[in-house]
C-alpha cells in the first residue's frame, strides 16, 4: 500500500501509472474505487488540467476544441445542466465544446437512443427531445397506442442517466473516430486526445441500470485497440467497480489493466492495488470507520459511509428503512445527524469540521450497530 501526502501527489502517481510503458501495443485502463469525499472529484479535475468555463466566448470555445487532450466526466460536467422547475425543462449551457460537438455532428439521436437503452423497461418508455434554439431538453412518457404524457420532470437517477448518455455518446464518437486514419475522421477534435477520465457516473441510479451502464462502457473501451489513449474510471459504487474489474481481468492479454482502492486518513491518501481478489464494500467501510474512531479522525464523509452501510444492512435483513438498524436510545437525534452529513453533492470539496458532540454521537451509534448485528463475529 502506498501512502501519499497530497491530492496533487496522488494525481501525479496516477498519471505515472497511466503513462507507464507496460508494453508498446496494449491499451491502459485503471479502475479506482474510493468512498465519497475521498477526493475523486478533485483528482479528476487535476488530471483534467482545468475546468471548462461555461461562459467562454465563441472564439475561446473554438480554440479550446482544437486541442482536446482529456475527455472528462465528473460533477462539473453535470453542472452544465440545470432544471427549470416551473416549466419542467432541463436547460443546458451552450458554451461548451461538448454541446457544440453534439450540434455539429448531429449526435442528439445517438444520445436519445443511448438514454432509452439504459432507462426504459417494458412498462415505461421515457424519451427526451432536444431544442437547440432554446438550449433545453424536454421529457415525455410514451404509454402506447400513440398516447403520451408530455413535459415531465424526471427523477435524479434518470437525470444522471441522461447526462451520462450525453457524455457516453461523445465518448463513442471519439473512439469511433480514433480508430480511423485522420483523413477519414468525421471531426479532428479528438486528434490529440490522451486521456479519458470518468468519475462516478452512477449516482442515484439503481443496480440494474448501473450494470447496463458498466457493460456499455466496457464495450466502448474494448472497441479501442490502440495504446494512445489511456482510461481512468473512478467510482464509489462497489457493484459498478466489480463489474469493470471482472470484465477487464478476463481479457488482460489485450490490454494492461490495474485496479486500486483509495482511502484517506486525515490528509494522507492510501492507494492499494487490488490484484485478483474481489472487493468487499461492507468490510472496507467497517474497517475505515473503525480506524477513524480509533485515531479520532472522524470526518463528514464517514457519516455518509455509515448510512450506506445501514441501508445495505437493512436491505439484506428485509427492513423497510435504514434507521431500523439504529438501536441506540437517542434514535431521532441519530437519524437527524446522519441525514445532515449524508446529503452533499460535492462533499469532498467541503470543510470537514465536526463538533466533539457529533463525533461522540457517531461513535456511539456505530459501536452499538456493530455489537447489535454481530459484525465482529
Amino acid at each position: 500500500m502506498a501512502e501519499i501526502n497530497s491530492i496533487e501527489d496522488l494525481a501525479s502517481q496516477i498519471k505515472i501509472k497511466l503513462n507507464w510503458n507496460w508494453t508498446t501495443n496494449k491499451k491502459k485502463v485503471i479502475a479506482l474505487y474510493a468512498f465519497n469525499a475521498t477526493g475523486k472529484t478533485r483528482l479528476s479535475n487535476l488530471l483534467n488540467g482545468e475546468n471548462e468555463n461555461w461562459n467562454d466566448t465563441e472564439e475561446e470555445i473554438e480554440a479550446q476544441s482544437e486541442n482536446i487532450k482529456t475527455l472528462c466526466y465528473n460533477a462539473f460536467l453535470e453542472d452544465m445542466f440545470v432544471w427549470d422547475n416551473e416549466n419542467f425543462i432541463l436547460k443546458f449551457n451552450p458554451n461548451s465544446w461538448i454541446i457544440k460537438l453534439v450540434v455539429d455532428e448531429g449526435l442528439e439521436k445517438n444520445i436519445i437512443d443511448n438514454f432509452k437503452d439504459i432507462i426504459n423497461d417494458n412498462d415505461i418508455k421515457l424519451e427526451p427531445s432536444f431544442d437547440f434554439r432554446a438550449w433545453e431538453v424536454k421529457f415525455k412518457i410514451a404509454s402506447g397506442d400513440n398516447e403520451h404524457v408530455d413535459n415531465i420532470k424526471i427523477s435524479k437517477g434518470e437525470e444522471s442517466v441522461f447526462i451520462w448518455s450525453v457524455f457516453y455518446t461523445v465518448l463513442q464518437t471519439a473512439i469511433s473516430d480514433l480508430i480511423l486514419i485522420e483523413e477519414n475522421r468525421s471531426t479532428d477534435i479528438f486528434n490529440n486526445l490522451e486521456y479519458i477520465i470518468i468519475d462516478d457516473p452512477v449516482s442515484s441510479i439503481d443496480d440494474t441500470k448501473i450494470i447496463t451502464m458498466a457493460i456499455k462502457l466496457i464495450e466502448a473501451i474494448k472497441s479501442y485497440n490502440w495504446n494512445t489513449v489511456k482510461f481512468l474510471i473512478t467510482t464509489h459504487h462497489a457493484l459498478f467497480y466489480n463489474v469493470l474489474v471482472n470484465s477487464f481481468r478476463l481479457e488482460s492479454r489485450s490490454k494492461q489493466f490495474l485496479s486500486f482502492s483509495l482511502s484517506r486518513d486525515n490528509n494522507i491518501f492510501h492507494l492499494e492495488e487490488q490484484w485478483d481478489s474481489p472487493f468487499s464494500y461492507h468490510l472496507a467501510v467497517k474497517e475505515l470507520i473503525q480506524k477513524a474512531i480509533t485515531n479520532d479522525s472522524i470526518e463528514k464523509y464517514h457519516f455518509n459511509l455509515f448510512r450506506a452501510l445501514l441501508e445495505k444492512t437493512a436491505n439484506f435483513l428485509g427492513y423497510e428503512n435504514w434507521y431500523n438498524c439504529i438501536v441506540w436510545d437517542n434514535k431521532q437525534e441519530s437519524i437527524r445527524l446522519l441525514n445532515l452529513y449524508s446529503h452533499s453533492r460535492l462533499s469532498d470539496l467541503e470543510s470537514n469540521e465536526l463538533s466533539i458532540r457529533d463525533k461522540s454521537l457517531f461513535q456511539q451509534i456505530f459501536n452499538d450497530f456493530i455489537q447489535q448485528f454481530n459484525w465482529n463475529n
